[in-house]
């Protein structure tokens, strides 16, 4: 019966230690989401800021 209870204490402290690592590397996940989803609106609000990218050549250039 001892062997038991400890084992089921190391299981316990196991799934303890697993959880808690989910949970550091889901924050750590959704950090990093955060700082892409920033760093894309950042790169689209400076592109359509550039306009379309064309040079002046280009809109002087006949159709």
């Amino acid at each position: 019966m001892y062997w038991f209870l400890l084992f089921l204490g190391v299981v316990a402290v196991w799934a303890l230690v697993l959880a808690l690592l989910a949970r550091r590397l889901w924050g750590q996940g959704k950090a990093l989401t955060r700082e892409l989803v920033a760093a894309q609106s950042r790169l689209d609000a400076a592109m359509s800021t550039a306009g379309s990218g064309q040079t002046r050549e280009d809109e002087r250039a006949p159709a």
